[in-house]
């Protein structure tokens, strides 16, 4: 027999007998089970199988859409049931004030100390909820955060100001929930054009 010698990358020598069948890897067997040709029989039987696996996928994602469809409704009255738990101390304090104001002897300044609560109340959720009031009186006009109700007549410098502000704009996270409802400034110029 004649004997080959093959060097290995650690240097160590492997010896091999010319009549000898190379041994195979995992990878390789696999790659010539896959080259034979499949019986018209094992074709059908594996058609089946990935069409089993494809009605299975099918019937998987049409029960997640379905819970999802559920589940929605259910998100919208948790987010309902949070927004009313927490504007239910601003609407006593409202009452506390209606109460106080409907007495013969109420007190102007006890009414004020009351409305002052229900601002601060109203700013404390604000911030803890991500909400910012958009302040426009004295800026230039922003069609992007504010909307003009009409325009006065103003010097040339005014022009393009918000003179007036009716609402303030309202935003949350960036997005504008409510544009400002604002009076704008234009000039006798500008108006003559």
């Amino acid at each position: 027999m004649n004997k080959k010698k093959h060097s290995k990358p650690q240097g160590e020598e492997e010896i091999l007998e010319e009549n000898e069948p190379k041994r195979q890897t995992q990878e390789e067997q696999t790659a010539a089970e896959d080259a034979k040709e499949a019986s018209p029989e094992e074709e059908t039987s594996k058609a089946d199988k990935y069409f089993e696996q494809l009605v299975r996928l099918q019937a998987d994602f049409e029960n997640y859409r379905k819970r999802t469809e559920k589940e929605k409704p259910q998100l919208i009255s948790y987010g309902k049931f949070e927004t009313l738990r927490k504007l239910l101390p601003l609407y006593d304090t409202l009452l506390k004030a209606e109460a106080e104001s409907s007495k013969p002897e109420a007190n102007m300044q006890h009414i004020k100390q009351g409305l002052k609560m229900i601002f601060e109340q109203f700013d404390k959720l604000f911030k803890a909820e991500g909400v910012k009031i958009i302040s426009a009186k004295g800026k230039p006009y922003d069609p992007m955060t504010q909307e003009v109700v009409t325009t006065i007549p103003c010097p040339p410098e005014q022009d393009g100001i918000v003179l007036e502000e009716l609402a303030a704009g309202v935003e949350i996270e960036g997005k504008t929930v409510r544009p400002a409802q604002v009076i704008v400034g234009k000039s006798s110029e500008e108006a003559a054009k």
